[in-house]
C-alpha cells in the first residue's frame, strides 16, 4: 500500500531596518511523517487531525527596535494556510517575549498600522497579517521571541494513491 508524506516548510525572511536584525526559526522543515494505508482507510474519507507541531521564532537586533512578524504562505487556499489540496494548517502564536520579559500579542494588518487592542497571551495567526509585541503599548527591544503552534488536518483521499502534502509558512520581520 502507498503512504502519504506530510510536511510543511517554514521560511524566515529577514527585512532590513535601521538596525541589523536577524530572524531565526527552530526548524526549517516540519514533517508529520507517514500515514499508513490502515490509518487512511480507518478515516473513511473523514478529516484526519495530525499531531501539533511547534516552531520557535526569535529576532535578534543590534539595537532596540519595534519588531513585528508577518506570516504568509505560497500555499494558501480560501484565505487560509493550506496543507496540500485537501488539508489546512491553523497557526496559533503564544509565549511571546521581548528582552526575556513576557508580552502580549496584538494583530496588525500592515507594518504601519497601529494595533487596535492591547493584545492577548495567544493569538490566532491570520494569513498575511502580522503580530505586534505589546505591554500596555507596543514595545521595542533587541530581542523578541514567539512560539507558533501548527495544528493541521488533512482529508486522506484515495487509499491506493501515494500523495505528498505540502504547505509552507513564510515569516517576515518588519522592524523600525
Amino acid at each position: 500500500m502507498k503512504k502519504y508524506v506530510l510536511m510543511a516548510a517554514v521560511f524566515a525572511i529577514p527585512m532590513s531596518g535601521r538596525a541589523d536584525c536577524q530572524l531565526f526559526a527552530s526548524q526549517q522543515k516540519v514533517s508529520w511523517s507517514k500515514l499508513s494505508a490502515a490509518e487512511r482507510q480507518q478515516a473513511q474519507g473523514q478529516v484526519i487531525t495530525l499531531p501539533e507541531k511547534q516552531i520557535q521564532v526569535q529576532v535578534v537586533c543590534s539595537a532596540p527596535q519595534r519588531i513585528r512578524l508577518f506570516i504568509g504562505s505560497d500555499a494558501a487556499q480560501n484565505n487560509a494556510f493550506a496543507l496540500g489540496p485537501l488539508g489546512e494548517m491553523h497557526v496559533v502564536a503564544s509565549q511571546a517575549h521581548v528582552e526575556d520579559k513576557p508580552v502580549r500579542l496584538a494583530p496588525v494588518i500592515s507594518a504601519e498600522a497601529i494595533p487596535t487592542s492591547g493584545g492577548s497571551e495567544t493569538a490566532n495567526v491570520v494569513l498575511n497579517q502580522g503580530l505586534a509585541f505589546m505591554d500596555g503599548k507596543e514595545v521595542s527591544g533587541k530581542t523578541a521571541s514567539v512560539t507558533f503552534t501548527v495544528k493541521s488536518r488533512v482529508k486522506p483521499g484515495s487509499v491506493t494513491e501515494k500523495t505528498t502534502w505540502h504547505g509552507n509558512l513564510k515569516i517576515k520581520m518588519e522592524v523600525q
